[in-house]
Protein backbone atom coordinates (compact mmCIF):
# COMPACT_ATOMS: atom_id res chain seq x y z
CA UNK A 1 0.00 0.00 0.00
CA UNK A 2 1.48 3.35 -0.95
CA UNK A 3 2.26 6.07 1.57
CA UNK A 4 -0.41 8.27 -0.04
CA UNK A 5 -3.11 5.64 0.50
CA UNK A 6 -1.97 5.03 4.08
CA UNK A 7 -1.89 8.76 4.74
CA UNK A 8 -5.37 9.17 3.25
CA UNK A 9 -6.61 6.39 5.51
CA UNK A 10 -4.93 8.03 8.52
CA UNK A 11 -6.48 11.37 7.51
CA UNK A 12 -9.91 9.78 7.40
CA UNK A 13 -9.35 8.36 10.88
CA UNK A 14 -8.00 11.70 12.09
CA UNK A 15 -11.05 13.45 10.69
CA UNK A 16 -13.24 11.46 13.04
CA UNK A 17 -11.12 12.01 16.14
CA UNK A 18 -9.18 14.67 17.91
CA UNK A 19 -5.94 15.07 16.00
CA UNK A 20 -2.65 14.80 17.76
CA UNK A 21 -3.82 11.71 19.63
CA UNK A 22 -2.43 8.32 18.69
CA UNK A 23 -4.72 5.40 17.98
CA UNK A 24 -3.33 3.61 21.03
CA UNK A 25 -4.18 6.48 23.36
CA UNK A 26 -7.63 6.72 21.77
CA UNK A 27 -8.26 3.06 22.50
CA UNK A 28 -7.05 3.52 26.08
CA UNK A 29 -9.22 6.60 26.50
CA UNK A 30 -12.28 4.82 25.12
CA UNK A 31 -11.72 1.95 27.53
CA UNK A 32 -11.47 4.39 30.44
CA UNK A 33 -14.66 6.17 29.40
CA UNK A 34 -16.86 3.12 29.13
CA UNK A 35 -19.65 2.82 31.62
CA UNK A 36 -18.86 0.04 34.06
CA UNK A 37 -21.30 -2.82 34.28
CA UNK A 38 -23.34 -2.69 37.46
CA UNK A 39 -22.85 -5.42 40.03
CA UNK A 40 -25.23 -8.34 39.67
CA UNK A 41 -26.43 -7.92 43.26
CA UNK A 42 -28.65 -4.81 43.35
CA UNK A 43 -28.05 -4.41 47.11
CA UNK A 44 -24.31 -3.94 46.46
CA UNK A 45 -24.56 -1.26 43.78
CA UNK A 46 -22.08 1.54 44.34
CA UNK A 47 -21.63 4.91 42.74
CA UNK A 48 -18.86 4.28 40.22
CA UNK A 49 -17.48 7.47 38.69
CA UNK A 50 -17.34 7.63 34.91
CA UNK A 51 -14.89 10.04 33.30
CA UNK A 52 -16.68 12.45 30.99
CA UNK A 53 -15.17 13.42 27.65
CA UNK A 54 -13.14 16.59 28.05
CA UNK A 55 -12.58 18.26 24.67
CA UNK A 56 -9.20 19.84 24.04
CA UNK A 57 -9.26 23.63 24.02
CA UNK A 58 -9.39 25.32 20.64
CA UNK A 59 -6.91 26.84 20.21
CA UNK A 60 -4.54 25.32 22.75
CA UNK A 61 -1.72 27.21 24.48
CA UNK A 62 0.51 26.88 21.40
CA UNK A 63 -2.14 28.41 19.13
CA UNK A 64 -2.96 25.12 17.36
CA UNK A 65 -6.50 23.87 16.90
CA UNK A 66 -7.63 20.26 17.18
CA UNK A 67 -10.03 18.47 14.84
CA UNK A 68 -13.49 18.12 16.32
CA UNK A 69 -15.75 20.49 18.21
CA UNK A 70 -16.35 22.55 15.05
CA UNK A 71 -12.83 22.27 13.59
CA UNK A 72 -12.74 20.47 10.23
CA UNK A 73 -9.77 18.27 9.32
CA UNK A 74 -7.27 19.45 6.72
CA UNK A 75 -7.36 17.49 3.46
CA UNK A 76 -4.23 16.18 1.79
CA UNK A 77 -3.80 17.58 -1.73
CA UNK A 78 -0.13 16.73 -2.39
CA UNK A 79 2.21 14.16 -0.88
CA UNK A 80 5.74 13.01 -1.60
CA UNK A 81 7.18 9.52 -1.16
CA UNK A 82 10.37 9.43 0.94
CA UNK A 83 13.57 8.78 -1.00
CA UNK A 84 15.60 5.78 0.13
CA UNK A 85 19.34 5.63 -0.48
CA UNK A 86 21.12 2.54 -1.79
CA UNK A 87 22.40 1.95 1.77
CA UNK A 88 18.84 1.72 3.13
CA UNK A 89 17.71 -0.38 0.19
CA UNK A 90 20.64 -2.79 0.73
CA UNK A 91 19.61 -3.36 4.35
CA UNK A 92 16.28 -4.66 2.97
CA UNK A 93 14.29 -3.58 6.01
CA UNK A 94 10.73 -2.44 6.68
CA UNK A 95 9.62 0.07 9.24
CA UNK A 96 7.73 3.26 9.95
CA UNK A 97 8.02 6.78 11.34
CA UNK A 98 5.31 8.49 13.35
CA UNK A 99 5.62 12.19 12.53
CA UNK A 100 3.92 15.15 14.22
CA UNK A 101 3.37 18.27 12.17
CA UNK A 102 1.34 21.44 12.00
CA UNK A 103 -0.76 22.33 8.97
CA UNK A 104 -0.77 26.14 8.83
CA UNK A 105 -3.56 28.39 7.54
CA UNK A 106 -2.12 28.17 4.00
CA UNK A 107 -2.07 24.34 4.03
CA UNK A 108 1.72 24.10 4.38
CA UNK A 109 3.42 21.80 6.89
CA UNK A 110 5.54 23.24 9.68
CA UNK A 111 7.06 21.94 12.91
CA UNK A 112 7.71 18.45 11.51
CA UNK A 113 9.14 16.13 14.19
CA UNK A 114 9.69 12.41 14.63
CA UNK A 115 7.74 10.96 17.54
CA UNK A 116 8.99 7.40 17.12
CA UNK A 117 10.37 5.16 14.41
CA UNK A 118 11.32 1.61 13.63
CA UNK A 119 14.06 0.68 13.43
CA UNK A 120 15.03 2.72 16.46
CA UNK A 121 18.21 4.82 16.14
CA UNK A 122 19.32 3.32 19.47
CA UNK A 123 19.49 -0.19 17.94
CA UNK A 124 23.09 -1.36 17.55
CA UNK A 125 24.11 -1.60 13.92
CA UNK A 126 20.98 0.18 12.69
CA UNK A 127 21.50 3.72 13.98
CA UNK A 128 22.89 5.15 10.74
CA UNK A 129 20.09 3.62 8.68
CA UNK A 130 17.42 4.58 11.23
CA UNK A 131 18.59 8.20 11.31
CA UNK A 132 18.60 8.38 7.52
CA UNK A 133 15.07 6.95 7.41
CA UNK A 134 13.91 9.54 9.94
CA UNK A 135 15.54 12.35 7.99
CA UNK A 136 13.90 11.22 4.73
CA UNK A 137 10.48 10.93 6.39
CA UNK A 138 10.79 14.49 7.73
CA UNK A 139 11.87 15.79 4.30
CA UNK A 140 8.88 14.09 2.65
CA UNK A 141 6.39 15.34 5.26
CA UNK A 142 7.69 18.90 4.86
CA UNK A 143 6.58 18.76 1.22
CA UNK A 144 2.99 17.68 1.95
CA UNK A 145 0.33 20.24 1.06
CA UNK A 146 -3.22 20.40 2.41
CA UNK A 147 -6.39 22.37 2.09
CA UNK A 148 -6.30 23.93 5.56
CA UNK A 149 -8.43 22.99 8.55
CA UNK A 150 -11.24 25.43 9.26
CA UNK A 151 -13.11 26.70 12.28
CA UNK A 152 -16.26 28.76 11.78
CA UNK A 153 -15.38 29.02 8.09
CA UNK A 154 -11.89 30.42 8.66
CA UNK A 155 -8.59 28.56 8.07
CA UNK A 156 -6.81 27.63 11.30
CA UNK A 157 -3.51 25.90 12.13
CA UNK A 158 -4.00 22.32 13.28
CA UNK A 159 -1.68 19.67 14.72
CA UNK A 160 -1.58 16.19 13.14
CA UNK A 161 0.24 12.91 13.60
CA UNK A 162 1.02 10.91 10.47
CA UNK A 163 2.58 7.47 10.13
CA UNK A 164 4.88 7.00 7.14
CA UNK A 165 5.54 3.34 6.35
CA UNK A 166 8.26 1.85 4.19
CA UNK A 167 8.60 -1.73 3.03
CA UNK A 168 11.34 -4.07 1.89
CA UNK A 169 12.14 -3.58 -1.76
Amino acid sequence: MSTLVKFWLASMIAGSMISGVSLTSLLQASQQQTTPTPPTDPDKQADIPVKAHQPRPNPDASGKYHVGDGVTAPKLIHSVEPKWSKKVQKKNISGSCLVSLTVDTNGNTTDVNIIRSTPDPKDQGMSDVALEIQENCVKAAQQYRFSPATYQGNPVPVGLRIEINFQKS
